[in-house]
């Protein structure tokens, strides 16, 4: 079993990459006038990080992923700048459902 500590880094430098890709294509794009979004593209490697989590906490029988969720669609616990789940709530979720 993946620990808290570990798992809220993971996250956390997941978070924190996703930021940084995101502003360096902001900044390309403005550096060169383009009107189309410019980013990184880390796809397979955010895909690998996940799938490694994944083997501690799989995906449901729906193929639901709390962690995909959590990370893309709640935007890392964040809803109007506002935490709404941290990464420490969703570790004890996710090992509370296991048990």
């Amino acid at each position: 079993m993946i620990d808290k500590i570990t798992f809220c880094a993971v996250i956390e430098n997941l978070r924190q990459q996703m930021y940084l890709d995101q502003k360096f294509g902001e900044t390309v794009q403005e550096m060169f006038g383009s009107a189309s979004k410019c980013s990184y593209n880390d796809n397979l490697l955010v895909k690998s990080i996940m799938s490694l989590l994944q083997i501690y906490f799989p995906k449901d029988d729906d193929g639901f992923c709390r962690i995909e969720h959590y990370c893309f669609f709640i935007q890392f616990g964040k809803f109007d700048e506002k935490e709404i789940i941290s990464a420490e709530d969703l570790y004890d979720q996710l090992t509370t459902k296991q048990n």
